[in-house]
Formats: C-alpha cells, structure tokens, sequence
C-alpha cells in the first residue's frame, strides 16, 4: 500500500514519541522509583517525568496526530474524485446510450423518407429510393450539357455556364421540392443533434457523423452540396465546416469542375 507523505510523517512522529518515552523512562529510572520503598524515592522525580512526557512526547503525538488528520482529508478527497469521475463515466454512458437510441430512430426515419422518394422517367418507368437522386442528377447534368452544347461559343464563358447549372439545378429542384424538403429537413435536424451530442459531451471524435456521411451515395452528395452550393439551405454550409460533409462527393460531380468540362470541349 502506497502511503502519503502526511501518513509517513505522522508514523514517524509517533515511533520517535514512543523512543523518547522509552528514554525518558530510562532516563528518570521510572522503573526503579516505582518498586522502590517510599522513603528511598528521590522526590520530584514523577512531576518532572509528567512535564518531560507532556512537553516532548505529547507534542510529538499531538503533531502525529494534525499529520494523519490531513492524511485522512487527503484519501477522503480521492475517494471524491473517483466517485465523481465514476458518476461522470455513468452519466455519459447514460447520455450516449440516450442519444443512440435517438440516432437510430432518425436514421431510420432518414432511410423511410429515401424509400419514399420516387420520381418516373420519359418512359414512366418508376425511380424509388437511392435511384431517384441517380435519375435527379442525370436530369441536372442532361439539361444543362444539351443547353451548353446549343449555345454559341462567344456565349460559353465560365460565368454564364456557371449559371446555367444553376438555373437549370435550381428548376429540377423546385420541381421535386415537396418531396426533398422532409428529406433535407430531416437531414438538418440529425446533423443539429450529433452537433449537439458533440458539443455537450466534449467528444470531438464522435462517429455518429462518420455512419451518417458513410450511408451517403454519390448522387447524393451531388444533391445535398449544390442545395449547399446555391444556398437552397445554407445550414448545410455550417454542416460542412463542422463535419466536412462533402469530403467524399468526387471533385467531377462538382458544379466548377462540370462547367470546367463543357468549357474544355469548347
């Protein structure tokens, strides 16, 4: 067992109180006084033995004594500490195994409203799910190459391609809005509460926002960053500063790097 400096001192004190007993005792020949018949004691003797265990031994025990007081204040003190960090590791599983159940419970709302998503084609042949952010980008892509592609080459600077991906985003968009606000909305509030759950348990590594952008396709990317882009929604702006949202969307499926393309082919 590990002992405090306090402890030690104070066992320290007491042994050397108990040695300048023993030397007081054989000092003042106690134990010769005492068996001795009461004429031959030397008078006085017990008086000053009193004052020599008073003055020296008893401040020596007494000052022991302040020495394990504080020794006991200071395993009482870490005793504290380990329960209140033990109540703090109780809390925040707690508060995780909390906050898990709520995730879980977005996500799969996340993934019912994907499911739910459904769009049809020029053949009418249906596009559900995951599918409809494939079909929603081949449609901005589509529209935008034919429009380019029509244009005149003085008409084919970099601003004005830049604006035609976004006219022409920013009307497919209109067209599916009723459908993709529950998704985007549902989105935004999942990021706010792992932004949350970040901030209030101090734990920066959290993976709750890995699994969420881990699910994410490509099309979806595509979707979500030029909602972001063209400030559709700007909290998924504030959403990429905080978890890079957008670090995995290939740098092709971008609206810079789409009119770059198309201004290349002149």
């Amino acid at each position: 067992m590990n002992l405090s400096r306090y402890e030690i001192t104070g066992y320290v004190l007491i042994a050397a109180g108990a040695i300048v007993l023993i030397w007081g005792t054989l000092k003042f020949n106690l134990i010769r006084e005492l068996y001795a018949a009461p004429a031959e004691r030397e008078g006085g003797v017990f008086g000053e033995y009193g004052e020599f265990i008073g003055g020296i031994v008893g401040s020596l025990w007494a000052l022991a004594g302040v020495f394990l007081f504080f020794a006991t204040l200071t395993y009482q003190k870490r005793e504290f500490e380990l329960q209140r960090f033990e109540l703090h590791k109780t809390q925040k599983i707690f508060q995780q195994q909390n906050f898990s159940t709520l995730y879980i419970s977005f996500i799969n709302k996340h993934n019912d409203i994907i499911d739910s998503l459904t769009a049809y084609d020029i053949n009418k042949s249906e596009r559900k799910g995951t599918n409809f952010f494939v079909f929603f980008q081949e449609k901005v892509l589509s529209s935008f190459i034919q429009k380019v592609r029509d244009m005149e080459p003085q008409q084919k600077t970099e601003e004005a391609l830049f604006s035609v991906f976004r006219d022409y985003f920013t009307y497919h968009f209109s067209f599916y809005q009723n459908s993709l606000d529950p998704y985007l909305k549902n989105l935004s509030v999942l990021f706010k509460l792992i932004q949350r759950y970040r901030s209030e348990t101090h734990d920066k590594g959290e993976y709750y926002s890995f699994i969420t952008k881990a699910s994410f396709t490509q099309s979806e990317l595509f979707l979500i960053y030029h909602v972001a882009q063209f400030n559709l929604l700007k909290e998924f702006n504030a959403f990429n500063d905080a978890f890079d949202v957008f670090e995995d969307l290939q740098e092709e499926d971008k609206v810079n790097a789409v009119v770059q393309k198309e201004l290349y082919r002149g």
